[in-house]
């Protein structure tokens, strides 16, 4: 595995992982996921069992509207998913999978992704960046050895490693 120059090589997953994570609970409906979600401008959350433990993540992938051959266009969304400058991203929240009764009981459980990697707070962050490039990922959590969650690692987190050692060689 290729290492890093300089100080962006001797970064850690727990040297740029944010610490505060907010969680969501496989119980959790779906409605109230996405309220959380929503509340705290993030597209998506790691997922903890009853005990506590990492168990996966939802994002808005996840709860994007899926539509079919069959589906007219009128249940299609109004306008393609687009990010930029007019659109935040938890403004995207407004394509998920409309959150009638059926969704208001559905579980967090049943919608997340469980196939997700996790890392060490020891990773280096290359390590961390090519498991989120493999398997095209925004977030990698970071979990203990007891597989507990302790932090989380975005894609900006990543970039922000970037800069700032950059901006420290200047």
């Amino acid at each position: 595995m290729g290492t890093l120059p300089g100080r962006l090589g001797l970064l850690r997953a727990r040297d740029v992982m944010t610490k505060v994570v907010i969680t969501l609970n496989e119980s959790d409906s779906i409605q109230s996921a996405v309220e959380l979600l929503k509340e705290h401008h993030i597209t998506g959350a790691p997922v903890v069992g009853d005990q506590g433990r990492f168990v996966g993540i939802l994002s808005l992938s996840d709860l994007a509207r899926k539509t079919t051959d069959a589906e007219t266009a009128d249940t299609s969304p109004d306008a393609p998913l687009a990010h930029g400058e007019d659109t935040t991203s938890w403004e995207l929240f407004e394509h998920a999978l409309p959150l009638d009764e059926a969704t208001g009981v559905e579980q967090v459980g049943q919608r997340m992704s469980r196939r997700v990697t996790s890392v060490t707070g020891d990773a280096p962050i290359v390590e961390v960046a090519r498991a989120m490039c493999d398997g095209h990922w925004h977030r990698v959590p970071v979990v203990d050895p007891q597989g507990s969650l302790c932090g989380i690692i975005s894609t900006m987190d990543i970039l922000a490693a970037l800069v700032n050692t950059a901006d420290e060689a200047d």
